[in-house]
C-alpha cells in the first residue's frame, strides 16, 4: 500500500511540476467594483485556490465532526438513562 501511495504522489507531483511549467504567465484577477489583485503567475493562483478550498473543506468536517461528536454524547446519556429506567422496572418485577 505505501509503494502505491508514494506512485500516486509521484504522479501528482509531475503533473503539478508540468502544469506550473506550462503556466507561468503572470495574471492579475479583477474582481467587482474596479478592485484587481496583484501579478502573480497563472499556476501560483491556482494552487493557492486549491490551498484555501482544501482548508475550508477541513473546517468544514471539522466542525461536522463537533456535531457528531456532541450528537453521540447526547445519545450516550439517552441510552443511560434508559437503561437505568429498565434495571427499576426489572428491580420492581423481581420484587413481586
Amino acid at each position: 500500500m505505501g509503494i502505491l501511495k508514494a506512485a500516486v504522489f509521484l504522479v501528482l507531483l509531475a503533473a503539478s511540476i508540468g502544469f506550473a511549467v506550462h503556466n507561468d504567465e503572470a495574471v492579475s484577477l479583477r474582481y467587482y467594483f474596479g478592485l484587481e489583485s496583484i501579478s502573480l503567475p497563472l499556476f501560483l493562483w491556482a494552487f493557492l485556490f486549491l490551498f484555501v478550498g482544501i482548508i475550508l473543506a477541513g473546517v468544514a468536517a471539522f466542525l461536522t465532526q463537533i456535531g457528531l461528536l456532541a450528537r453521540i454524547r447526547q445519545l450516550k446519556k439517552s441510552v443511560a438513562d434508559l437503561e437505568r429506567k429498565r434495571n427499576e422496572l426489572k428491580s420492581r418485577t423481581a420484587g413481586l
